[in-house]
């Protein structure tokens, strides 16, 4: 038996027991963890709203601000084939922005255009998922996999680009991570706190019923069941729900989509999304990709668009770095299944992340819809991140102690895998649009890959600027975009100006020429193809809303009083 004074302690000893016990980095963070989703919140919405009026609205923005006009009227029909969430927020935008602008924007000089107000909403909720992020992702991957993969959310281009514009997708991601949460939040509750798991996953049933509110999606509400099934049951943190579990749950779900989506019970709606799914109220049919015109239309299925789509759109617009780390990360998920309980978060991406691959197959694809793809690319890369760091840091050992290599090793990968993707996002921002950006493999191809996509009717405003500025008492206008048109000429006081449809059946260059046409390459259809080649042989560009050198809408003048100067192609200030 030893007694105290054989024991012998140097004071060296302290110090090392005191640095191995000493909280590391993302401990300290992970304490501050109220801090750090607010900076990251506010940094993710200073990066989501600025310059939101640079771009033009598109026919799909424009719709919804004749959405919002009928809800003044009462009339909730408008816009049918969309849910009701996002038009009721951007309902809402518009009239505080108006309100604002008549009151202290107007005193202090800071007046907010229509098109920041409509798409401000989903700025915000952009910068708001942060926080289901954070937490769903803290707790099935651990606190630090999940903080970096909410900072290359906040941050990301790719996430950003899409929080920019008034679609559902937004709102839907960030009810569908909500969901998530909550639903894990409850399940990770003591088995005796009954009454805590029941408010749970009536909150949760709820986010998803918004979820569907937003966009017609459930199918995200089966994946979430699915999950706890494949993981198993677990008397801690996956017990099975009680009856009563599950009626507060599809109680809070289907409340919550009748209250928000209340639209979707009048006989009119049902009567307009007949139409539209009979493709009675479209008049074109196709998707110009890397030059070629392919199909785009869901009974295609699984042909129609290519099956690549999705896959080039990861290859040519990530940037380098967050692809490599996604790909580590693919391989590191699919190669381990994890120690306990990071196992789960393994098992999540991994289902989430097959899952998804259908969307490949479905004949009809756009980018936007990727943004549900996104915080699955974010977390992998994460992972790709943190063991890139982990293989440095064991690299860096054979030259340096612990501490040393592991701090050079974390600041190397922040530098490669944050930083120089952050610069670039916010340049592209500031001086740019944030769809326009590609890779170094896309060999800064602009527009040339998903041009509908990438331009969402960029340029269009100024474009028809320029018309109402030129045009005689009278004239006609030909586009694509009828709302875009309607709107805009409504904003420049030029209502005389006719517009039609390049792609109706009954326009015909033969006949009734109409004085200027807007064609716009992202507006490429097997309809106007022929008229498309046809303008651009015989008629003079009179002017060119151009984007880092790329045309993303031209005007053309056709009309017999046409402009002996030579063609004015202007590029307006992005």
């Amino acid at each position: 038996m030893r007694t105290l004074p054989e024991v012998e302690v140097s004071y060296s000893d302290l110090d090392e027991i005191r640095t191995q016990t000493r909280p590391g980095f993302f401990d300290r963070l992970e304490q501050q963890k109220l801090l750090v989703i607010f900076i990251l919140v506010a940094v993710g919405f200073s990066a989501r709203a600025i310059r939101l009026d640079s771009s033009s609205l598109a026919e799909d923005e424009a719709n919804k601000i004749f959405a919002i006009r009928a809800y003044r009227q009462g009339d909730f029909t408008a816009n049918g084939e969309h849910p009701m969430v996002m038009k009721l927020l951007c309902y809402a935008s518009v009239e505080a922005a108006s309100a604002w602008n008549q009151t202290l924007g107007r005193s202090l000089g800071l007046n907010l255009s229509e098109e920041t107000a409509l798409r401000l909403p989903n700025a915000a909720f952009g910068a708001l998922t942060v926080i289901p992020l954070l937490l769903l992702t803290s707790s099935l991957l651990g606190f630090r996999t999940g903080l970096i993969g909410t900072i290359l959310w906040a941050l990301g281009l790719d996430a950003i680009w899409f929080n920019r514009i008034a679609k559902e997708d937004t709102l839907l991601v960030f009810l569908m991570l909500l969901g998530f949460y909550l639903y894990n939040r409850a399940k990770r509750l003591p088995a005796f706190d009954v009454g805590g798991q029941e408010r749970l996953y009536a909150f949760a049933g709820a986010a998803f019923g918004l979820m569907i509110a937003s966009k017609y999606f459930p199918h995200y509400v089966g994946l979430n069941a699915l999950f706890y099934t494949m993981i198993g049951y677990d008397s801690r943190n996956n017990r099975p729900l009680t009856r009563r579990m599950w009626a507060k749950y599809f109680s809070g779900l289907v409340l919550a989509f009748a209250v928000f989506n209340h639209g979707i019970f009048l006989p009119q709606t049902w009567r307009y999304l007949w139409k539209y799914v009979n493709e009675e109220l479209l008049t074109h049919h196709g998707y110009l990709m890397m030059d070629k015109l392919v199909i785009n239309d869901a009974t295609y299925t699984p042909g129609g668009s290519p099956w690549y789509f999705y896959f080039l759109f990861l290859w040519v617009k990530l940037p380098l770095p967050i692809l490599a780390a996604f790909i580590v990360g693919l391989i590191e998920i699919f190669r381990r299944r994890g120690d306990y309980p990071e196992s789960r978060g393994y098992v999540f991406l991994r289902m989430m992340l097959l899952f998804w691959l259908p969307m490949s197959i479905v004949g009809v694809k756009f980018l936007r819809y990727s943004l549900s793809l996104m915080p699955l690319v974010y977390v992998t890369a994460a992972i790709g991140i943190v063991s890139i760091s982990r293989v440095l840091a064991s690299t860096l050992r054979r030259r340096f102690d612990w501490d040393v290599a592991s701090r050079v090793a974390a600041v190397a990968t922040a530098a490669v895998f944050v930083v120089v993707p952050a610069i670039t996002t916010a340049k592209s921002i500031l001086s740019s649009q944030p769809g326009l950006w590609v890779n170094s493999i896309g060999g800064n191809r602009i527009g040339y890959f998903f041009p509908h996509d990438e331009y969402y009717d960029l340029g269009a405003r100024e474009s028809i600027r320029y018309i109402a500025e030129n045009a005689e008492q009278g004239a006609r206008l030909a586009s694509e975009i009828p709302g875009v048109v309607q709107y805009y000429l409504e904003r420049y006081n030029r209502t005389d100006i006719r517009s039609e449809i390049l792609s109706q059946p009954s326009f015909n260059l033969n006949e009734g020429r109409p004085d200027f046409v807007l064609l716009q390459r992202g507006r490429v259809y097997f309809e106007n193809l022929e008229n498309f080649k046809y303008i651009e042989r015989n008629f003079p560009v009179v002017q060119a809303s151009t984007f880092e050198g790329a045309p993303a809408a031209r005007v053309f003048r056709l009309g017999s009083r046409q402009e002996s100067s030579a063609p004015d192609a202007s590029s307006p200030n992005p």
